[in-house]
């Protein structure tokens, strides 16, 4: 993926801050962000991120989802090859 080094850290981030700070941890992955997460538990955070993240991205935590999937799938698609 050609994913800017910047957005790469960012998602790290939001993964580890996803894994270690919010609650329920084990009703999650360590490769799922806290915008993902929000938009697919329906939280009411979600509405927060998302004006947040609004002057760069519209519906910030669905896409960010959808990342999250895209993501997973490339993963297996790159390991099923070996």
């Amino acid at each position: 993926m050609n994913t800017p080094r910047l957005i790469k850290i960012g998602d790290a981030l939001s993964q580890l801050a996803n894994v270690t700070l919010l609650p329920r941890h084990r009703e999650t992955t360590a490769n799922e962000s806290i915008s993902g997460r929000a938009h697919r538990c329906g939280w009411r955070v979600e509405r927060f991120i998302d004006w947040l993240f609004s002057p760069w991205e519209r519906d910030h935590c669905r896409r960010a989802h959808e990342k999250d999937i895209e993501r997973a799938r490339e993963w297996v698609k790159m390991h099923r090859k070996r």
